[in-house]
């Protein structure tokens, strides 16, 4: 026989062995492994995201209590308020003084 003929025959069965194996691959192997994998990527995902979900409910119900606990008393907020309106009225009444004139009052004549 002809070596080339034998060569050829060779190449040819080769060729057509490795485009079989590449279409096993592509249509047979490859989808079975992907759905392995994202069935795989789902169920991290899904795990996750209940540790997730876990760690956001503890975080708010602890701000929550934080909130509640730190939550100034009555009495504080109506000093506060108080105190507040004063500063305001100060401020109008310096203002006003300056509009029509009126001196401030001396450092030593205030309570």
């Amino acid at each position: 026989m002809n070596w080339l003929a034998i060569v050829a025959t060779a190449a040819l069965s080769a060729a057509l062995t490795c485009s079989v194996i590449a279409w096993w691959l592509q249509n047979r192997v490859r989808p079975r492994f992907m759905a392995q994998l994202d069935e795989e990527f789902r169920q991290r995902l899904k795990e996750a995201s209940d540790v997730m979900a876990l760690r956001v409910e503890e975080a708010v119900s602890r701000g929550v209590r934080e909130g509640v606990t730190s939550l100034a008393t009555r009495e504080v907020i109506q000093g506060t308020t108080r105190n507040i309106a004063r500063t305001g009225a100060g401020f109008v009444e310096d203002s006003l003084g300056k509009i029509l004139g009126r001196r401030p009052p001396r450092t030593g004549d205030q309570e």
